[in-house]
């Protein structure tokens, strides 16, 4: 068998196969294993330039930590919250004190409308998250408020990612306040160690081997790389991003739901870790800012705090300028001084074309999971294909799992 791509789902599904006393051989286009999950050390931690949290209801990454023997690390609870709205830092409440009734209004119809979306209102899911706030006529303070925390689950600018992405992630996680309460786990030495370990168990695994094309047909499957190697099998795992697909051909062409998908996820976001001096531990900081807009204050370690930021590909803001960083830090925390920060960006690596997989507004078909049944021989995983818990790592887990006893069969 084949397994293209040695993220946490092609690790499964190769281990998987392996225990099952079947060859493997595992074609990485990467120089590593691991795909979005990405640890580097940054100031004496460990940081994640890819995923970073795992929810309470991930029993899969749990199980496989364990199997591991590796510590799981209970994130903190909040202890504050700071907001840029409307163009002012607030440590109160997020809108002026006048707009309070407004924004209670607004979050109740937000969590109705996730309830919506979960009964089957594919209309309103569809909406772009730009339009869906602006459905709820907010002031500006509130406007910047909830595509704040649009950031938080949505992968691209609002104007690009449905709505779904959000109220999806309110309905799974119970509620408004689980959009917060769900980021409760991480693995305490990276998941770019768990990978490692995952790979380990695979015996055979390439890397720095990007399959560019694959023909496949009732006799077998047979790839052929960037270098131009060929390698023969009865099947094919194919655990490679959404946004890849695109760079590789196929003979046969895949199927129209499939080839409509691919290069689909519209998952554009900007992730920066910083070491800060000045700032609080254990803080979030949401709103519009210049190039981030949700942030996360860790604990602090040698008088250091790991600020975690997010925000959506913008031509004004380039994560790798310090400048810009430092910009984009000081407007949620004035006092704050940057002493290094780290990033990657996963738009340019042509390993990944995206971030985690958030549906473009007005075509949320485009990234259902029902368009990527097995073609033939060839099997779909990953977490943008994942049928439960897309776009985070126990997807990942689940849908390689299901790809190995697909091809098994």
């Amino acid at each position: 068998m084949i397994v293209a791509g040695a993220g946490l789902a092609g690790l499964r599904a190769a281990r998987d196969l392996a225990d099952a006393g079947v060859a493997v051989t595992v074609l990485e286009a990467r120089d590593r294993v691991g795909g979005r999950g990405y640890s580097l050390p940054l100031g004496g931690r460990t940081v994640e330039l890819g995923g970073s949290w795992f929810t309470p209801e991930h029993d899969q990454v749990r199980a496989e930590l364990a199997r591991y023997g590796m510590s799981v690390r209970d994130y903190p609870p909040v202890r504050s919250a700071r907001w840029l709205t409307a163009g002012q830092l607030r440590l109160g409440a997020p809108v002026p004190w006048h707009e309070l009734a407004a924004l209670e209004a607004a979050l109740v119809r937000v969590r109705d409308d996730a309830e919506r979306v979960a009964a089957g209102d594919q209309a309103l899911a569809a909406l772009s998250a730009a339009d869906y706030v602006e459905r709820l006529h907010p002031s500006d303070a509130l406007r910047d408020f909830l595509l704040g925390w649009w950031q938080l689950m949505g992968g691209a600018s609002p104007q690009h990612g449905a709505a779904s992405d959000a109220l999806d992630a309110i309905h799974e996680h119970g509620g408004l306040t689980g959009l917060l309460t769900c980021l409760a786990h991480g693995p305490l030495p990276g998941w770019s160690a768990l990978a490692e370990a995952m790979a380990r168990d695979v015996v055979d695994l390439c890397v720095g081997t990007a399959v560019t094309r694959i023909e496949h047909g009732d006799a077998g499957v047979i790839c052929t790389t960037q270098r131009g190697e060929v390698h023969e099998a009865e099947a094919l795992v194919l655990a490679v991003p959404l946004n890849c697909l695109p760079g590789i051909a196929f003979e046969p062409a895949l199927p129209p739901p499939v080839a409509e998908a691919a290069g689909a996820n519209a998952g554009r976001a900007v992730k920066v870790l910083m070491l800060v001096r000045g700032v609080d531990p254990n803080g979030i900081a949401v709103g519009i800012g210049p190039g981030l807009n949700w942030l996360y204050a860790d604990t602090a370690e040698d008088g250091c705090v790991l600020v975690t930021g997010f925000g959506w590909q913008d031509d004004r803001f380039d994560a790798a300028v310090r400048g810009h960083v430092e910009r984009a830090l000081r407007a949620f925390y004035p006092d704050a001084e940057l002493v290094d920060w780290a990033q990657h960006d996963w738009i340019a690596d042509p390993a990944s074309r995206g971030t985690w997989l958030t549906a473009p507004a007005g075509h949320i078909d485009l990234v259902s999971p029902d368009r990527f049944d097995p073609v033939g021989r060839i099997a779909f995983a990953g977490s943008d294909m994942a049928r439960q818990h897309a776009g985070w790592f126990e997807g990942a887990l689940i849908s390689g799992a299901a790809a190995a006893a697909h091809v098994l069969r």
